[in-house]
This record gives C-alpha cells, sequence and structure tokens, in this order.
C-alpha cells in the first residue's frame, strides 16, 4: 500500500510540471473559473484548494472505445485520511462529440486503484470502461488501509452541469459541474462520503 501512495503522490508531482506547462502555453487563466472540491465524510466538511486542470494524467490507449483522460480533480488529507478525486473523460474531440459514446447519464463513482496500475501493453482494460465516472481513492491512514466501497451498496454520481468555456487551436475547454454520494467500508464500519466539485477539462481537437 505505501508503494500504492508513492506512486500517487509521484504522478501528483508529475501533474503539477505538466499543468504549469500547459497553463502557461494555452494563455488560460483558471483564476476566475471558480474550481473546487468539496467532499463530506461521515458528517465532517473538507474543501480540497490547490490547482486543477488542463494538466492531464493516466492517459491510456483504450482503442476501440476512444483515449481517455484521467483528470485530477483535488485531494484531501490530513493525520488520519487521504482521499484523491479523478475524473475519466474522453481525450479527443471526436469522441468526445460523439453523443452516442459520450453520454453524461451512465456515469459512476468508482473506487479504482486499480487505475494506478501499469500494464505490460499500455491497455489498461478496467480503466477503458470509465468515461464519465468519478474515481475515488481512499485511505485510511491510522492503519495504512486503501478502502473500497461496500458491496451491494447504491453509489451515485451525477454530472449537473457541462458548459462550453473557450478553445484555442488545439484544444477545447470545459467547466464540468457535479455531486456523488457512496459509502466505504472500513473493516465492519460504514463511511459515508458526498461531496460535488466544478472542474475544468481540456479536450484535443
Amino acid at each position: 500500500m505505501n508503494n500504492l501512495k508513492l506512486l500517487m503522490k509521484i504522478f501528483f508531482c508529475t501533474f503539477l510540471i505538466v499543468l504549469f506547462n500547459s497553463c502557461s502555453s494555452s494563455d488560460e487563466d483558471n483564476s476566475g473559473d471558480n474550481l473546487f472540491l468539496q467532499v463530506n465524510v461521515s458528517g465532517k466538511d473538507y474543501a480540497s484548494e490547490g490547482l486543477y486542470a488542463t494538466g492531464f494524467g493516466g492517459q491510456e490507449n483504450c482503442l476501440d472505445n476512444g483515449d481517455f483522460f484521467l483528470q485530477y480533480v483535488g485531494e484531501v488529507e490530513n493525520s488520519s485520511l487521504y482521499i484523491e478525486v479523478s475524473f475519466a473523460h474522453f481525450e479527443n474531440l471526436i469522441d468526445y462529440s460523439n453523443t452516442q459514446k459520450n453520454n453524461i447519464l451512465s456515469s459512476r463513482v468508482v473506487d479504482t486503484n486499480s487505475i494506478w496500475t501499469f500494464s505490460t501493453d499500455g491497455i489498461n482494460s478496467n480503466f477503458c470502461n470509465l468515461n464519465n465516472d468519478l474515481s475515488i481513492i481512499y485511505e485510511d491512514k491510522s492503519t495504512d488501509t486503501y478502502l473500497n466501497l461496500k458491496p451491494n451498496t447504491q453509489s451515485t454520481h451525477k454530472i449537473t452541469k457541462v458548459n462550453f468555456l473557450s478553445e484555442d487551436s488545439e484544444s477545447k475547454f470545459y467547466i464540468i459541474e457535479g455531486n456523488f454520494n457512496c459509502t466505504f467500508l472500513n473493516k465492519n464500519v460504514d463511511v459515508p462520503v458526498s461531496g460535488n466539485y466544478r472542474i475544468k477539462i481540456e479536450v484535443l481537437k
């Protein structure tokens, strides 16, 4: 489990480098976009602050499905827990603009720790089915344990708004808002998690 968290931290540092380069090259100003992640864990509220959007991570070649990006949304961390939230979306406009493939009504919440697993052929079949899904990674730091969603318990992820923001010669930018509700299982204890977000994604022309 320590290796998984180390890999996530390395990814996040790499993500920030990509983010800064992307921001400087696209002249996109995020300061007025009001991007956020708010999370409630067992009745306690947390807010993620920091840099979001226009940087990509977890790119996969999904062949027939179309290429995906795993968009970093935000994270919450204190002495007892670590939560990281990401959003999977189509990389290319030809897939993103296909309303049959890009159906926002089919979105879910997943606890996809497997996203961070590298396959030998560069294709992660688990990741290739995650379009518009929200990935939540939850670590109980007191036991150094990554939690999974409670089996046979309903989880919801609803995308409430998708707005075109701007475009340049290479990309189109969209603002996406949504909310989520799910239950993780820590041994025999239910851990309810809910929240909402406003993120910015980039889709390549």
